[in-house]
């Protein structure tokens, strides 16, 4: 009988490396492959792609995937084009995305009314990567909010133009929108609000970020009631008043051009529930090119702080309003001098 001699253990070993060489590019591979997101999402559970309709008006088709994506939750799909609609009805854990805020448009096409108006208490409610545009021109809003609570919304990278009015939640807990573009096409009659939380009277929310916006041609920007609402490196121009705050609102540093007319800032006193939280404003990083902030009170003045963007001016220039770290009507120029009104000393 033949016998053949055992493969050397150094064969072996280099048998084994061989063998791994070959499996750890596919196993690379597959690993992209799960990142990479569906080409073709129609068959993925939990994604409804919207057809659009031969006849022009896309509402039922588009109101059919909200819908069905809303019994187990999940993606309204919008591939490149306009789908044109007569007003849609948004439901609690739906995700309306498109591929690009350029490339994906729902039109609204009635004269009045709003585009999406959502159901009493829209939780996970979602829109991204797509533009609500108007082209009845209507006096409405893009995504009008007001039964219930409106919790963990996310809106981003959307463009609202065309509605006189963006994005209205009466009672926002949870709330982040970010990288959107609001405002309309009126330069000579800015008009409208941009974003609106809480309703002046019996609510306003808390835990509201609006980060990276840019607001144009309106009467208001934002329009806030909410508690702890921080607003991030916004950007307003043709607007009348950039941002009014009923709330405790940060503001971290400001951008607005100079048609902000009215009024940069306008801390007004709270009106929700009588008004027995606290209103005020912390600026960060505000008053380059000038202040422009309206106080509805002294007691909203007492209430805010500003921190300059820069202190490269000279001490008591304006002896009636100096510029500086401002802590209500106490001001510290950039040389340390306090300015204060009216200033009393503590008791011992």
């Amino acid at each position: 009988m033949e016998t053949r001699p055992a493969p050397s253990t150094r064969s072996g070993r280099w048998s084994r490396q061989g063998v791994l060489t070959l499996l750890l590019p596919c196993v690379i591979m597959a690993l992209v492959a799960a990142r990479r997101p569906p080409a073709d999402p129609a068959g993925i559970a939990g994604w409804v792609v919207v057809e659009k309709s031969p006849s022009g008006d896309d509402t039922t088709a588009i109101q059919a995937a909200i819908d069905a994506a809303a019994q187990t939750g999940g993606v309204v799909f919008f591939p490149a084009g306009t789908y044109r609609h007569t007003g849609l009805t948004g439901r609690a854990n739906v995700h309306l995305q498109g591929v690009h805020p350029a490339s994906v448009q729902l039109d609204y096409t009635p004269k009045n009314g709003d585009g999406i108006t959502l159901v009493t208490d829209p939780d996970n409610f979602m829109v991204s990567n797509l533009s609500l545009t108007s082209s009845g021109r209507t006096n409405g809003w893009g995504i009008r909010g007001e039964q219930g609570t409106q919790r963990s919304l996310s809106i981003e990278r959307v463009r609202i133009t065309g509605f006189e009015n963006g994005i209205l939640l009466a009672n926002a807990l949870g709330i982040s929108i970010r990288e959107c573009r609001i405002g309309h096409t009126y330069p000579q009659n800015p008009r409208g609000i941009g974003l609106k939380f809480g309703d002046g009277r019996n609510l306003g929310g808390n835990g509201v970020t609006v980060a990276d916006c840019y607001f144009s041609s309106l009467d208001k920007g934002v329009i806030t009631y909410a508690q702890a609402c921080l607003i991030s490196r916004p950007i307003i121009e043709l607007c009348h008043t950039g941002i009014e705050t009923h709330g405790t609102t940060s503001i971290l540093a400001p951008w607005y051009d100079s048609t902000t007319d009215v009024a940069h800032v306008s801390v007004q006193p709270n009106t929700i529930g009588g008004g027995s939280s606290g209103t005020g404003a912390l600026l960060l990083g505000y008053g380059s090119s000038g202040w422009n902030i309206q106080f509805g009170s002294e007691a909203e003045r007492k209430r805010s702080l500003v921190l300059p963007e820069r202190l490269d001016f000279k001490p008591g220039d304006d002896s009636v309003r100096p510029r500086g770290v401002s802590f209500g009507q106490v001001v510290i120029d950039r040389d340390g001098v306090i300015h204060a009104k009216e200033f009393r000393k503590l008791a011992d």
